[in-house]
Protein backbone atom coordinates (compact mmCIF):
# COMPACT_ATOMS: atom_id res chain seq x y z
CA UNK A 1 0.00 0.00 0.00
CA UNK A 2 2.68 2.20 0.91
CA UNK A 3 5.60 2.16 -0.72
CA UNK A 4 9.64 2.38 1.63
CA UNK A 5 9.77 6.14 0.41
CA UNK A 6 6.55 6.89 1.63
CA UNK A 7 6.81 10.12 4.16
CA UNK A 8 3.64 12.46 5.18
CA UNK A 9 4.29 15.63 7.36
CA UNK A 10 1.34 17.45 9.20
CA UNK A 11 1.96 20.47 11.03
CA UNK A 12 3.79 18.17 14.28
CA UNK A 13 3.74 14.95 12.59
CA UNK A 14 5.64 12.64 10.45
CA UNK A 15 4.04 9.61 9.09
CA UNK A 16 6.26 6.91 7.55
CA UNK A 17 7.28 3.21 7.16
CA UNK A 18 8.29 1.54 10.10
CA UNK A 19 11.49 0.42 10.17
CA UNK A 20 13.59 -2.66 12.10
CA UNK A 21 15.13 -0.38 14.16
CA UNK A 22 11.89 1.37 15.88
CA UNK A 23 11.59 -1.27 18.02
CA UNK A 24 12.72 0.79 21.45
CA UNK A 25 9.60 3.37 20.70
CA UNK A 26 7.65 0.20 19.99
CA UNK A 27 8.42 -1.03 23.02
CA UNK A 28 8.10 1.65 25.09
CA UNK A 29 3.78 1.47 23.94
CA UNK A 30 3.13 -2.57 23.35
CA UNK A 31 5.22 -3.03 26.66
CA UNK A 32 2.58 -1.10 28.79
CA UNK A 33 -0.33 -3.03 29.99
CA UNK A 34 -2.83 0.29 29.93
CA UNK A 35 -1.54 0.58 26.19
CA UNK A 36 -2.57 -2.94 24.96
CA UNK A 37 -5.44 -3.59 27.48
CA UNK A 38 -8.05 -3.60 24.26
CA UNK A 39 -5.39 -5.57 21.71
CA UNK A 40 -5.49 -9.24 20.93
CA UNK A 41 -2.36 -9.54 22.56
CA UNK A 42 -0.44 -9.21 25.90
CA UNK A 43 2.64 -6.65 26.57
CA UNK A 44 5.43 -7.28 24.70
CA UNK A 45 8.71 -8.37 25.93
CA UNK A 46 12.07 -7.02 24.50
CA UNK A 47 12.54 -9.56 22.11
CA UNK A 48 8.90 -9.34 20.75
CA UNK A 49 9.15 -5.92 19.78
CA UNK A 50 12.49 -6.28 17.77
CA UNK A 51 10.75 -9.23 16.01
CA UNK A 52 7.44 -7.14 15.67
CA UNK A 53 9.17 -4.02 14.36
CA UNK A 54 11.21 -5.86 12.01
CA UNK A 55 7.77 -7.71 10.69
CA UNK A 56 6.12 -4.42 10.42
CA UNK A 57 9.07 -2.83 8.74
CA UNK A 58 8.20 -5.28 5.77
CA UNK A 59 4.52 -5.10 5.90
CA UNK A 60 3.25 -1.79 4.20
CA UNK A 61 0.32 -1.73 6.07
CA UNK A 62 2.04 -0.31 9.11
CA UNK A 63 2.86 3.14 9.32
CA UNK A 64 5.11 4.49 12.41
CA UNK A 65 3.75 8.36 13.94
CA UNK A 66 6.74 10.04 14.79
CA UNK A 67 6.98 13.65 16.25
CA UNK A 68 8.52 15.85 13.90
CA UNK A 69 10.79 18.09 16.55
CA UNK A 70 12.49 14.85 17.33
CA UNK A 71 11.70 11.81 15.28
CA UNK A 72 10.38 9.76 18.17
CA UNK A 73 7.47 7.10 16.99
CA UNK A 74 4.96 7.92 19.22
CA UNK A 75 2.81 5.42 17.79
CA UNK A 76 1.53 3.87 14.70
CA UNK A 77 -0.87 3.06 12.36
CA UNK A 78 -2.32 0.74 10.60
CA UNK A 79 -4.19 1.16 6.89
CA UNK A 80 -5.24 -2.25 5.04
CA UNK A 81 -7.91 -3.00 2.00
CA UNK A 82 -11.08 -5.02 3.71
CA UNK A 83 -12.37 -5.54 -0.38
CA UNK A 84 -12.99 -3.72 -2.94
CA UNK A 85 -13.78 -0.03 -1.75
CA UNK A 86 -13.39 -0.46 1.32
CA UNK A 87 -10.45 0.42 3.44
CA UNK A 88 -9.68 -0.17 7.48
CA UNK A 89 -7.91 2.24 9.57
CA UNK A 90 -6.23 1.07 13.15
CA UNK A 91 -3.89 2.93 15.87
CA UNK A 92 -2.25 2.29 18.58
CA UNK A 93 -0.17 4.92 20.58
CA UNK A 94 1.85 5.34 23.39
CA UNK A 95 -0.27 6.47 26.49
CA UNK A 96 2.57 9.22 27.55
CA UNK A 97 1.05 11.32 24.05
CA UNK A 98 -2.50 10.87 25.07
CA UNK A 99 -4.82 14.04 25.55
CA UNK A 100 -2.44 15.75 22.19
CA UNK A 101 -4.88 14.80 19.43
CA UNK A 102 -1.85 13.37 17.65
CA UNK A 103 -3.95 10.31 17.08
CA UNK A 104 -6.99 12.61 15.80
CA UNK A 105 -3.84 14.39 13.72
CA UNK A 106 -2.17 11.24 12.12
CA UNK A 107 -5.86 9.63 11.23
CA UNK A 108 -6.89 12.49 9.49
CA UNK A 109 -4.20 13.09 7.55
CA UNK A 110 -3.83 9.69 6.28
CA UNK A 111 -8.02 9.39 5.58
CA UNK A 112 -7.40 12.68 3.69
CA UNK A 113 -4.61 10.34 1.11
CA UNK A 114 -6.83 7.48 0.91
CA UNK A 115 -9.91 10.16 -0.29
CA UNK A 116 -7.67 10.55 -3.25
CA UNK A 117 -8.49 7.51 -4.45
CA UNK A 118 -10.91 7.26 -6.51
CA UNK A 119 -11.88 3.91 -5.87
CA UNK A 120 -11.91 4.26 -2.15
CA UNK A 121 -15.99 4.42 -1.05
CA UNK A 122 -15.98 3.97 2.46
CA UNK A 123 -13.26 3.94 5.43
CA UNK A 124 -13.96 1.43 9.01
CA UNK A 125 -12.37 1.30 12.11
CA UNK A 126 -13.28 -1.48 14.86
CA UNK A 127 -12.65 -1.61 18.62
CA UNK A 128 -13.55 -3.19 21.91
CA UNK A 129 -17.10 -1.71 22.73
CA UNK A 130 -14.62 -0.86 26.01
CA UNK A 131 -12.55 1.01 24.25
CA UNK A 132 -14.20 4.61 25.22
CA UNK A 133 -11.25 6.57 23.86
CA UNK A 134 -11.09 4.93 20.37
CA UNK A 135 -14.69 5.61 19.83
CA UNK A 136 -14.37 8.71 20.40
CA UNK A 137 -11.56 9.23 18.37
CA UNK A 138 -13.66 7.75 15.58
CA UNK A 139 -16.58 10.16 16.42
CA UNK A 140 -14.21 12.88 15.88
CA UNK A 141 -12.71 11.53 12.44
CA UNK A 142 -16.28 11.87 11.45
CA UNK A 143 -17.44 8.30 11.53
CA UNK A 144 -20.38 6.92 12.37
CA UNK A 145 -21.60 3.30 13.99
CA UNK A 146 -22.06 1.37 12.05
CA UNK A 147 -22.96 -1.79 13.96
CA UNK A 148 -21.67 -3.63 16.93
CA UNK A 149 -21.01 -7.67 16.47
CA UNK A 150 -19.22 -10.02 18.94
CA UNK A 151 -16.04 -11.66 18.15
CA UNK A 152 -12.87 -12.76 20.32
CA UNK A 153 -12.30 -10.48 22.98
CA UNK A 154 -9.68 -8.11 21.66
CA UNK A 155 -7.87 -8.04 25.02
CA UNK A 156 -7.07 -12.05 24.28
CA UNK A 157 -9.61 -13.42 26.63
CA UNK A 158 -11.43 -16.37 25.22
CA UNK A 159 -14.66 -15.08 26.37
CA UNK A 160 -16.98 -13.28 23.65
CA UNK A 161 -16.49 -9.49 23.67
CA UNK A 162 -18.96 -6.89 21.97
CA UNK A 163 -17.23 -4.67 19.14
CA UNK A 164 -18.06 -1.95 17.66
CA UNK A 165 -17.27 -0.96 13.82
CA UNK A 166 -17.33 2.53 12.51
CA UNK A 167 -17.30 3.78 9.21
CA UNK A 168 -16.83 6.94 6.75
CA UNK A 169 -18.09 6.79 2.63
CA UNK A 170 -16.67 9.12 0.49
CA UNK A 171 -18.37 12.49 0.47
CA UNK A 172 -20.40 13.20 -2.94
CA UNK A 173 -19.70 16.49 -4.33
Amino acid sequence: MFPMTFRCVTGRLVIRRMHPDDWGDLYAYLSDPDTVRYEPYEPYTRQEARLEAANRANCPEFLAVCLLTSGRMIGNLYISRREQGVFEIGYIFNRKYRGKNYAFESCRAIMELLWKQPEIKKIIAECDARNKRSRHLMERLGMQLEGTFSGEDFTGETKQALHCRYCIFRQCN
